[in-house]
């Protein structure tokens, strides 16, 4: 009779001591849960508003990578801005043009190639441009194409990338500078702000009139802004989107393979250096910056700028020198 009572008592004494083990187990709060803690860490995340960062009990190197956005890189400055300009989607792939920028390339055909894409580029520019100031009204804007947006009242100069002031008047440090010559026919498309920038007086006069030659430093053979002391190599790509687009805005302009021209020709070149320029510096962001300024003051924007790759499929097929250099280019 005492051994049953005493397997009774025990069996109940399991019984309640089980029953409490099970609900402090339940009882237990959710931050010390059983259950996996990556989950917890995950939702933790996803609930987090996009200014916060990940909670620091999450270990160090995951947080680091999770919450490091995706522009960020850990490239010097200036790999960073060269990166950021060529990847800006959808802005420089010509097959997605047509739906970009509101509409603006809806109607090219960007199938074609040679003169019946030049065709096309100059139709366009045509119905867009509404406005161009003239070239004694260009100080007025200059301001807003070429201001320096880390120094109001300055201005960036052409070539040498000079940080200048400027109240709008050219009898001082600042005078135009004609990138498409008027010699050679830039007096068409000189009050167009696409084209004629503004340049510190001192250093505008060292090209003179010559076309655009890779190495030369003459004002009758050629000239490179590279080859100046006071010229950055940006400024070769740069020019040369200039001259692709002055021959869109007026269509009496052409270009040559030539190392030099005669005044009247209305014509400018070397082509193939200018092909080269343009797929071997990326765009830069002055050239956003004013691309999108002249669009609001001129209602047009420079398509070669939108897509670098448009200069080869108009002139890649011009001889051999510039298929040479276009042959991986589209």
């Amino acid at each position: 009779m005492k051994k049953r009572l005493l397997n009774t008592i025990l069996v109940l004494s399991i019984a309640i001591l089980t029953g409490c083990n099970s609900n402090e187990i339940s009882a237990l709060p959710p931050s010390l849960s059983t259950g996996p803690s990556v989950v917890e860490d995950s939702e933790s995340v996803s609930t987090l508003p996009p200014s916060e960062s990940v909670s620091s009990e999450l270990p160090s190197q995951s947080e680091e990578v999770s919450t490091q956005p995706p522009s960020a890189s850990t490239k010097p400055d200036s790999e960073q801005v060269s990166e950021s300009v060529s990847t800006l989607p959808p802005s420089y792939n010509s097959s997605q043009l047509g739906s970009a920028f509101d509409g603006y390339y809806s109607n090219v055909n960007f199938n074609t190639t040679g003169t019946a894409l030049l065709s096309e580029l100059r139709s366009l520019n045509s119905s867009k441009r509404k406005f161009t100031p003239g070239y004694k009204n260009l100080g007025k804007y200059f301001p807003q194409t070429d201001g320096d947006p880390e120094k109001p009242g300055n201005i960036i100069a052409f070539y040498s990338g000079t940080s200048v002031s400027f109240n709008g008047s050219f009898s001082g440090n600042v005078n135009r500078e004609h990138v498409w010559p008027n010699s050679h026919g830039g007096n068409q498309v000189e009050g167009d702000l696409h084209m004629t920038r503004p340049t510190i007086a001192s250093e505008n006069g060292s090209r003179g009139n010559s076309f655009y030659v890779e190495g030369m430093k003459h004002s009758s053979n050629g000239w490179d802004p590279a080859m100046e002391s006071f010229g950055l190599e940006e400024y070769r790509g740069i020019s040369a989107r200039i001259i692709f687009y002055c021959v869109i805005a007026s269509n009496s302009l052409k270009l040559v393979e030539a190392e030099k021209g005669s005044s009247g020709d209305n014509s400018m070149g070397k082509l193939s250096d200018l092909l080269k320029w343009n797929l071997e510096y990326d765009i830069d962001e002055t050239e956003i910056r004013r691309n999108e300024a002249t669009l609001k003051i001129q209602g047009n924007r420079n398509p070669f700028i939108d897509d670098r790759t448009l200069a080869c499929r108009v002139w890649g097929n011009t001889n051999n020198a510039t298929k040479e250099v276009c042959r991986n280019a589209i």
